[in-house]
C-alpha cells in the first residue's frame, strides 16, 4: 500500500525522504502506530529504516546488598512465625505481615519500597542466583549473572577482567578473575557501536566509595567494547560539557506538513492487523497533528550534567546519603546523570557503581532502611522520567549485587544464600521469581531455604538448605541481551552459548 505520492518521487527523492523519514521514526516523542504506519506507506521494511537505539543502565551494587524490603520474598512475607532480629540466625526482615503490600505475581512491598507500586508489571526480581565466590566471605568484583564462567585460571580463551578497574588492594578486596564472557554494558557497548558506528562510546562512573573495592567492566577483547571510565563528577562534567541541542527533526515546517500528509493516507486495517487498540486508531488524526507539531519545533533545549536545584529536589527527596569513605556521588546523582545521558542520546550504555558500608554479623534496622530507600526511590524515580521520556519501552535497567547478597539471616555474609539481580524495563514481565523462606529453626532464628526459579517456566524449583541449586548466571545474561534486541548470533561465547534467555521475564 505504498502512497502515491512516495511512488511518483524521483530516485534521488526517494532517498532524501526515506532519510528524512528515519530521522522523523528515531524521534522518542512519535507515537508507535505512526512508525509502523510510514513503514507501511513507503513499503519499507523496519529492518531498512533507520530504528530506535536501546540503552542500558547497568546499576552495580556492591558490599553484599540486600533487597530483602524491596521485594519481600512470598514464604518470608507470609510466615506469621519469624524471628525477627539483628543479629545471629534471626530474620532481617523488620515488617509485620500486616505492614506488607501483596500485589500480583508474587510481589510484597513494604512501607520503604511502595514508591514502585507504579512500575510493578516492568520490575522482575530473582534472589537465588549462582552465588559469588569471592575468597574474602564471597566478595568478588565479576559476578556469575555479569560475566559467567569467571573463574581464577587463565586460558582456555579467558582473558584478565581486573586490568582496566585497578584498585589499592588487588587482589584481596577484588579478586584475579579471568574470563571470556563480557560484562552486559561492555557487551552493549560493543554491539551498539557495530550496529551504529558514529554512536559513541558507553560509560562507566566510578562511584564506590572504598579504594579497596571496585566493579569490574570486562570487553572481553570485543573490538570497541570498552567502556569509558569516569572516575568523579568533574570528569563526567568534562566529557560531557554544555551544550545546545535543535529540537527540529526536520529541517522545515513544509517537509513536516508534508510528511503528515503522507501519513495520513494509513489505511486504519493496517493498524488493526498490527493489533494496535482501538484508542489507537481513533486517536491517529490527533497523533498525526501533534506529531507534525513535533517534527518541526523551532525550539532548542539545553543539556547540561550539573542539576538544577530542581532537578536535585526531585531525585534526592527522602533519599539516604551513601554510608562510605570517599564520597564521589550519591546513588541518586549517578541515576539522574544516566537519564540526562539516555534521554538525550548521549550514550547508550551506562554503567554505575555504588556501595554501602561493608557490615559482617549484623543487620540492624537502620542498614536495611538505608539500602531499600537508596535503591528503591533511586529506581522509580529513573522509571517515571524514562516513561515521560517515552524511551521506557527501550530501556532496560539492570540492577545487580555485584558481588553477592546475604541469607535472611542477620548474622550471615555473602557467601551464604542470595545473589540477586532486578530487571526493570518497558520489555520486562514483572514479578518475584523463585522464593525464600523457613526451613526450620536454628539458635535465636532460623535456617533458610531456596528455591531458584525453574528456568523453562518461571515457577519455584526445589528448595536448597545450602549454596546448591541456584540459577546459573547465563540465563540472566542472555535475558538482558535479549531485552537490549541482541541477536542470538551475537551470544556464542563458550559460557554462555548453551543457554537461552528466560521468556517469561520477557513480554512478547
Amino acid at each position: 500500500m505504498k502512497s502515491r505520492e512516495f511512488e511518483r518521487m524521483s530516485g534521488p527523492s526517494r532517498r532524501r525522504f526515506l532519510k528524512l523519514m528515519g530521522a522523523a521514526l528515531a524521534a522518542p516523542m512519535i507515537p508507535d502506530a505512526l512508525r509502523y504506519a510510514a513503514h507501511e506507506m513507503c513499503g519499507v521494511a523496519q529492518a531498512d529504516v533507520p530504528g530506535l537505539p536501546r540503552y542500558l543502565i547497568e546499576i552495580n551494587l556492591r558490599d553484599q546488598w540486600d533487597h530483602g524490603h524491596l521485594f519481600v520474598a512470598p514464604s518470608l512475607a507470609t510466615n506469621t512465625n519469624l524471628k525477627r532480629g539483628e543479629f545471629g540466625r534471626q530474620c532481617a526482615m523488620f515488617f509485620q505481615q500486616a505492614e506488607l503490600v501483596q500485589k500480583p505475581n508474587n510481589v510484597y512491598l513494604t512501607p520503604q519500597s511502595m514508591e514502585l507500586e507504579p512500575h510493578l508489571d516492568d520490575i522482575a526480581m530473582v534472589d537465588c542466583l549462582e552465588m559469588s565466590v569471592g575468597a574474602i566471605h564471597g566478595h568478588e568484583s565479576g559476578n556469575p549473572m555479569r560475566s559467567p564462567g569467571r573463574t581464577y585460571q587463565p586460558g582456555n580463551g579467558r582473558l584478565e577482567m581486573y586490568l582496566n578497574d585497578p584498585v589499592d588492594n588487588f587482589p584481596q578486596g577484588c579478586e584475579q578473575f579471568y574470563s571470556s564472557t563480557p560484562t552486559p554494558a561492555s557487551f552493549y557497548n560493543y554491539y551498539n557501536k557495530k550496529t551504529d558506528p558514529i554512536a559513541r562510546n558507553g560509560i562507566a562512573f566510578k562511584g564506590i566509595s572504598r579504594g579497596i573495592h571496585t566493579a569490574y567492566h570486562f570487553g572481553a577483547g570485543l573490538p570497541g567494547a570498552e567502556l569509558e571510565r569516569i572516575q568523579n563528577r568533574d570528569m563526567l562534567y568534562s566529557a560531557f560539557p554544555e551544550s545546545i541541542e535543535d529540537l527540529n527533526v526536520l529541517a522545515s515546517q513544509a517537509e513536516a506538513d508534508a510528511m503528515a500528509e503522507i501519513l495520513r493516507a494509513v489505511d486504519p486495517k493496517f493498524l488493526q492487523r498490527r493489533r494496535f487498540s482501538q484508542v489507537a486508531l481513533t486517536n491517529h488524526e490527533q497523533n498525526l497533528e501533534e506529531a507534525r507539531k513535533l517534527l518541526y519545533t523551532n525550539q532548542t533545549k539545553l543539556i547540561s550534567m550539573p542539576l538544577t536545584e530542581e532537578e536535585t529536589a526531585y531525585w534526592g527527596a527522602d533519599i539516604p546519603d551513601q554510608v562510605g569513605v570517599v564520597i564521589k556521588a550519591q546513588i541518586w546523582e549517578q541515576v539522574a546523570w544516566a537519564y540526562k545521558l539516555v534521554s538525550n542520546d548521549l550514550c547508550r550504555s551506562v554503567a554505575l557503581e555504588f556501595d554501602y558500608v561493608d557490615v559482617h554479623d549484623e543487620r540492624k534496622v537502620g542498614q536495611m532502611e538505608t539500602m531499600t530507600l537508596q535503591a528503591s526511590r533511586s529506581l522509580a524515580r529513573l522509571i517515571t522520567k524514562l516513561k515521560e521520556a517515552a524511551i521506557w519501552d527501550r530501556t532496560l535497567v539492570a540492577i545487580y549485587s555485584t558481588d553477592g547478597g546475604r541469607a535472611p539471616a542477620a548474622g550471615s555474609q555473602g557467601n551464604e544464600g542470595k545473589n540477586t539481580v532486578i530487571l526493570a524495563g518497558g520489555m520486562i514481565k514483572g514479578g518475584y521469581y523463585g522464593d525464600v523462606g523457613v526451613a526450620g529453626d536454628d539458635g535465636d532464628g532460623h535456617t533458610y531455604f531456596y528455591k531458584a526459579p525453574d528456568v523453562s517456566n518461571g515457577s519455584p524449583g526445589p528448595a536448597s538448605t545450602d549454596n546448591s541449586g541456584r540459577m546459573p548466571g547465563k540465563y540472566i545474561w542472555r535475558t538482558v541481551a535479549k531485552a537490549l534486541g541482541v541477536p542470538d548470533a551475537e551470544c556464542q561465547f563458550p559460557d554462555v552459548a548453551d543457554a537461552s534467555a528466560l521468556s517469561w521475564m520477557l513480554k512478547a
